[in-house]
């Protein structure tokens, strides 16, 4: 087992938060060959599901933190592209650089939970007080 960490998350005027970040809830693993007990992709794939809400969800999907690198490529159960050898998270999810792919290219439609969230972390960002004077008041990196 790892040690304990945590991150601090600035809110508001400076003040932060510090989020455990000792268990993230994975998501976006599938069956396959050699990765049995995950979700079959297939039971996820909806077509009607909303564009924007599903480009949205790419969009939080590629542009999270790099929480892992990993040295061969994971594969598409669908297509058998190559998908990439990252794992992203936003402090709270963990999932596969490709978890994208699926989404975008074969319709795959994450779980509700998964959505809301990442509903309700864009909205905090889209709201959040910006507070410019500790960078103003720079003048080296020291």
């Amino acid at each position: 087992m790892g040690a304990s960490r945590s991150l601090t998350v600035a809110a508001g005027s400076g003040s932060g938060r510090v989020v455990d970040v000792t268990r993230l809830v994975r998501l976006g693993y599938w069956l396959g060959d050699r990765a049995p007990g995950w979700p079959d992709p297939r039971c996820f794939v909806d077509p009607g599901w909303d564009a924007d809400e599903r480009a949205e969800t790419v969009s939080y999907l590629r542009h999270a933190m790099v929480a892992r690198a990993f040295m061969g490529h994971s594969r598409c159960r669908f297509c058998d592209a190559p998908v990439g050898a990252l794992e992203f998270s936003d402090g709270v999810f963990l999932w596969p650089e490709g978890l994208a792919h699926y989404v975008e290219e074969h319709d795959v439609r994450l779980p509700e939970r998964f959505v809301r969230h990442l509903r309700a972390m864009v909205e905090k960002l889209e709201d959040a007080d910006v507070d410019d004077s500790w960078w103003q008041g720079l003048t080296s990196p020291e």
